[in-house]
């Protein structure tokens, strides 16, 4: 029999040379007995590395320790003596024992429980939301007043497909179970969405396919997951943005699935894994056709599920043992939940202090290997996304601010915080994130730039990339832009004394690394608003507050060099969002937004 070793990816100094077992951790267990300085060499990017499985997910695990230790760097360079936590108001859903470490089992990368390391969760009222940019003056000159909250109206006013809007007003209606098609619907998704949430083996659905076909009308949650399977299976074939086709869209088939599992989570008194699985397909259906509200909702109810199986462990939670099915789950909540908030700032269920002290989960099926690296790799800098949200555009970045040339208050914060700190913060998130970036295998890495891409995960991946990279950038332009805006100002010079942004090096430099985050982000969006996705939404969205941070770019005089010839980008992003257009939508508004931004390069021609 085979035995691995479990050992650290790169040993530090001290155990190098004296040939001992190093743990990977900040000091090492070694170095802390031995009261020696504990020092990791640097790794080198061109290094030859273990592609074996085991070694992947052992090295994602260290990304997740690693970036673990460096939250705390993150604390000290903050103004805060301690990172942003909820209180209970704002916390809307917490469980008592979700407040307590010792509960919670540590990660797989052997994070002790007990180590007091700060959590570093989107705060309530964050500024990172695109309305937030809709509310600057420059913006608001341009296009007028919206609201903080603009798109959760638009969304929530939005009536759902015909089929769902009248669930409950007819029978159950069931579908036909032609064995052909629900084979080919079920390899579609297999190959399109199964990816980018893998939730479970296609060896356990074809077990549940072979139950439902054996039993008929078998109303139990394994028929809704199948049902969802085929509506998601058929949605993610249809790219021409149809809302009207009950047919295109699978409803046929997700109608039964959706008054399955509302009723299952009525009626059913005990969590089960399976409920919370059928509630994220519906929230990927949701997103596949666009409507974040409604897949934040069905998310939402599984997180709470899931809370629920935890809370029944609770008196043995510390030496819990968690099924690969119930990590995927977790980690798929975890991850669809800090997207809904990033984007909309919506109600918590208490899911996302959680992501400090679940383990990773690990690949149980070798053909599903790299879908499992994909899937950790996009939860980690979903973590780091976090941290960014919550360093940089805190509640005190939201409130008002009393200067009347900025009243949204991001720039006064960010000014108050110094010039320096500020950019010792963003060095060191930028630093993680270069870190999360090398952790990836470097035969699934995406390469940075505009190159083409093999699949949608890698793709998805690179977004994640450059959508951080321009948040973590952001904070300078902003200050740039305000800057000369107050410059222009009658009465700038008794609102604000000489500044250290105006004219500085670093800060054009750091202008210039958001500039190239957002252009980068939008050559590479653009495939993926180019069909039906879970991502449709988020990357629509993304795509608006790109296009609006390079406008400013492009207006402001300091900052006009660096912004590329701007028309024909914002020609192909808007060709692919008019065609999810529909009446009142997110997305006609986001076309209407779009089409007011006049780039210089469009006025000249």
């Amino acid at each position: 029999m085979n035995y691995t070793r479990k050992r650290a990816l790169l040993a530090c100094d001290f155990c190098r040379h004296r040939k001992r077992r190093c743990d990977g951790k900040k000091p090492c267990s070694t170095c802390r007995d031995s009261n020696a300085d504990c020092v990791y060499k640097e790794l080198p990017f061109d290094r030859v590395e273990d592609a074996s499985p085991t070694a992947v997910i052992d090295r994602l695990a260290r990304i997740e320790s690693l970036l673990e230790h460096q939250s705390q760097q993150i604390n000290h360079l903050s103004t805060r003596s301690s990172p942003i936590s909820y209180p209970t108001s704002q916390a809307d859903y917490f469980s008592p024992f979700q407040q307590q470490a010792e509960f919670l089992p540590s990660t797989s990368a052997g994070i002790d429980p007990q180590i007091d390391s700060p959590q570093f969760l989107i705060p309530k009222n964050h500024a990172t939301l695109p309305s937030t940019l809709l509310s600057l003056p420059m913006v608001r000159d341009l296009l007028g007043e919206y609201p903080r909250d603009y798109f959760f109206e638009v969304e929530e006013k939005l009536p759902l497909p015909r089929l769902l809007g009248k669930l409950h007003e007819s029978p159950l209606v069931w579908p036909s179970l032609d064995l052909n098609t629900l084979d080919a619907l079920s390899e579609n998704y297999f190959q399109i969405v199964h990816p980018h949430h893998p939730l479970f083996t296609p060896s356990m659905f074809k077990s549940w396919q072979a139950q439902l076909i054996h039993e008929k009308d078998m109303e139990e949650i394994e028929t809704s997951i199948c049902f969802c399977v085929y509506a998601l299976g058929t949605v993610c074939s249809d790219n021409g943005g149809d809302y009207e086709s009950d047919e295109a869209l699978g409803l046929h088939f997700f109608q039964p699935a959706l008054r399955i599992m509302l009723h299952k989570l009525v009626w059913e008194f005990r969590p089960s894994t399976s409920l919370c699985q059928a509630l994220l397909l519906a929230a990927s259906y949701f997103a596949h056709l666009g409507r974040p509200l409604h897949s934040w909702k069905m998310a939402q109810f599984s997180s709470r599920i899931f809370l629920g199986l935890l809370e029944s462990r609770k008196p043995n939670l510390s030496c819990a043992e968690f099924e690969e099915v119930e990590l995927r789950t977790f980690w798929q909540c975890f991850t669809v939940e800090c997207d809904r908030i990033a984007e909309l700032d919506v109600p918590r269920s208490g899911i996302e202090p959680l992501g400090d002290r679940m383990r990773l989960p690990h690949s149980t099926d070798p053909a599903d290997n790299e879908n499992t690296i994909y899937f950790i790799a996009e939860h980690a800098i979903r973590r780091l996304l976090n941290r960014i949200h919550n360093s940089l555009y805190g509640p005190e970045v939201g409130r008002a601010s009393p200067n009347p040339v900025l009243p949204t208050g991001p720039n006064q914060a960010w000014q108050s915080l110094g010039l320096q700190k500020l950019l010792a913060l963003g060095a060191e998130l930028n630093r993680q994130l270069e870190e999360w970036y090398f952790s990836i295998p470097d035969y699934l890495r995406p390469a940075k730039g505009t190159l083409p891409l093999p699949n949608d995960r890698a793709r998805v991946l690179r977004l994640r990339y450059y959508a951080a990279r321009h948040i973590i950038h952001r904070p300078f332009l902003l200050q740039m832009v305000s800057r000369q805006v107050e410059g222009q100002s009658p009465s700038s010079s008794s609102v604000l004394s000489p500044d250290p942004y105006s004219e500085s090096p670093v800060v054009l430099e750091k202008c210039e690394t958001c500039i190239d985050s957002c252009v980068t982000y939008l050559y590479n969006a653009v495939d993926m608003i180019d069909k039906r996705s879970p991502y449709l939404w988020t990357f629509s969205q993304s795509c608006m507050a790109c296009l609006i941070m390079l406008w400013m770019a492009d207006n402001t005089p300091a900052l006009h060099h660096y912004v590329p010839h701007m028309q024909s980008i914002k020609s192909m992003v808007l060709a692919k969002l008019e065609k999810w257009v529909a009446k009142d939508s997110t997305f006609a508004a986001e076309v209407h937004i779009i089409e007011q931004l006049n780039f210089s390069d469009s006025m000249e021609a």
